[in-house]
């Protein structure tokens, strides 16, 4: 379980799994059409891969996504778990700026990955 937690957290390991899917598929394919479409590909991910690192390097950027949703994950647990499914406490009502916080964050996390996969394919 934690190990899966800590995945979620270093999206270089799904940009190392896409690559080595790349790669493999360069050397697979049959035409050039198909070895060029695959170079795009790499480069892409390349560039992905790149991006991240460059954010990765500087301390205070590295920890600022994992800052941000700590709080909200640590209040849905709560909420669903603690009070929801255990019953063994009640959360008093946070206000409309805190709901609006821990609604805004995970609509970030998984409504931006769809959306980044789409506008990809349409290119």
């Amino acid at each position: 379980m934690i190990g899966w937690l800590i995945s979620l957290l270093n999206p270089l390991e799904k940009i190392g799994e896409q690559l080595n899917d790349a790669y493999r598929t360069k050397v697979l394919a049959q035409g050039t059409e198909q070895k060029l479409e695959a170079d795009m590909q790499i480069s892409q991910l390349e560039a992905r891969r790149d991006i991240l690192l460059a954010e990765q390097s500087n301390k205070l950027t590295r920890w600022i996504r994992p800052a941000l949703a700590f709080p909200v994950v640590v209040f849905w647990f709560k909420l669903i778990v603690y009070d929801t499914v255990l019953g063994l406490g009640v959360t008093p009502d946070p206000g409309e700026v805190v709901m609006w916080y821990c609604m805004l964050i995970p609509t970030a996390y998984f409504v931006t990955r769809p959306i980044e996969k789409f506008v990809r394919r349409r290119r």
